[in-house]
């Protein structure tokens, strides 16, 4: 009986006009982010291979006070309190005490001290611009290797401890209304530094032998058709759930031998197979990519990366998206699931934003890792990523069972909202 409902299920699915929106948006998706994928080459000597994040305490405090020191001189401060950008300018009071800090801080007296370091600091970086440009136009760059430009620092006075700036930027952020760069998260990626020839080449390597090749690229896909993933099955969820209502069915579907549980589980399964498959034949795209350039570089690759990924990393969103859009919309009787599900969808993706590197994958619905490489961080983090894809099927099956008992109890002539919240009636189909 589940087969057949399920299969029956699947085709309704399939002439669901919402159902082949929802594929389009993900193509739309995979083509504006991924539809220009390039495989990364090996790495050679003398190249610009990117910058990184330094741990090392004395540059972090001499890049995140340069920060501060040149936003309190544009009297202008970048947030993200809720992932969106916003510009704070600050009252005198607050602005003082900015002042203050940086002071305190760095021995900066005023906004009048602080242009003047920021305008040497100018100088500097256009006088190495311009021999930059100089040993270009000569041809002489051979022996010059990549060239980096530091971002702007401010040195920190002599005897301040890491702690005692720590507790000056948890401050500042406090006063710029939260989500700064100067936040605890934030300020820990502050500091940047080249990239060694080593260190490109290991990563590379890692890509290459660890990998397998496509191990990172399917990464990368999973970290942009996630996103979309964690909002757009609860459109389908939702239309299905009304659709038995539009059509004046539920009395008669009320009154079949099939239990709650298989109904419901039919339902389930189906929209998750249905909203996979095009996930699944997106993925043959980047795979063909993989396999074109691994085949003139001679690289060994996982033939089965792709649905590795696609069924470990992002069926568990589907699941967990599709099954809390089932269980608002039967216990409603609304669309109230697409509003629960955009804020959840808003917080998760915002929240993320400061993880894209992989590594840091918590307990989000949409976990990222913005990079086919990184896969120490990966492997780092492997623990974390697998608890929480757990927690989100686990999480998916208790809502299919929550659904079901609503359904049961609907069955019954019980749960009945009709502009009243679990109004006690009977349904036609007791009668």
């Amino acid at each position: 009986m589940l087969g057949q409902l399920f299969v029956k299920e699947c085709k309704q699915t399939a002439r669901s006009l919402i159902f082949w929106a929802i594929v389009l948006i993900l193509i739309f998706d995979f083509v504006s982010q991924l539809g220009d994928m390039s495989i990364k080459a090996k790495p050679q000597p003398g190249e610009d291979y990117g910058i990184k994040a330094s741990d090392d305490p004395d540059l972090i405090m001499k890049s995140t006070l340069g920060n501060l020191m040149e936003e309190y001189v544009r009297e202008s401060y970048t947030t993200y309190p809720i992932g969106f950008y916003k510009s704070v300018t600050l009252n005198q009071e607050d602005d003082q005490r900015i002042g203050e800090i940086l002071k305190e801080a760095t021995g900066i007296a005023d906004r009048e001290a602080a242009e003047k370091v920021m305008e040497e600091w100018y100088a500097a970086q256009q006088e190495t611009e311009a021999s930059v440009e100089n040993a270009s136009k000569e041809g002489d760059t051979g022996n010059m290797g990549p060239i980096y430009l530091e971002p702007l620092q401010a040195d920190p006075v002599e005897g301040l401890t890491y702690q005692r700036f720590g507790e000056l930027m948890d401050e500042a952020d406090d006063i710029l209304g939260g989500g700064s760069d100067y936040r605890k998260e934030s300020r820990k990626k502050s500091a940047r530094i080249p990239k060694t020839y080593e260190e490109a080449l290991e990563e590379y390597n890692h890509l290459i032998e660890d990998d397998r090749l496509t191990g990172g690229y399917a990464r990368l896909f999973s970290d942009y058709m996630v996103i979309f993933l964690g909002i757009l099955p609860v459109f389908l969820a939702v239309t299905r759930g009304l659709r038995d209502r539009r059509a004046m069915m539920q009395e008669l579907i009320y009154t079949r031998k099939c239990s709650s549980f298989t109904i419901m589980a039919s339902r389930f399964l189906s929209m998750v197979v249905m909203l996979t498959l095009p996930v699944l034949i997106l993925s043959l795209i980047p795979l063909s990519e993989c396999l074109g350039f691994a085949q003139t570089a001679g690289i060994t690759v996982d033939m089965l990366a792709f649905v590795k990924y696609v069924f470990g990393w992002q069926v568990p969103t589907i699941m967990a998206v599709t099954a809390v859009g089932m269980f608002i919309t039967e216990l409603t009787d609304t669309a109230a699931a697409v509003l629960v599900q955009g804020a959840w969808w808003f917080m998760a993706v915002f929240s993320s934003i400061s993880d894209l590197s992989g590594g840091n994958y918590g307990w989000n619905l949409v976990p990222r890792h913005n990079s086919a490489l990184k896969w120490q961080e990966y492997q780092d983090g492997f623990t974390a990523l697998l608890a929480n894809r757990l927690l989100y099927t686990v999480l998916a099956l208790v809502f299919v069972v929550l659904t079901a008992l609503v359904y049961t109890q609907k069955r019954k002539g019980r749960l009945q909202i009709r502009g009243k919240i679990f109004a006690n009636r009977k349904s036609k189909s007791e009668v």
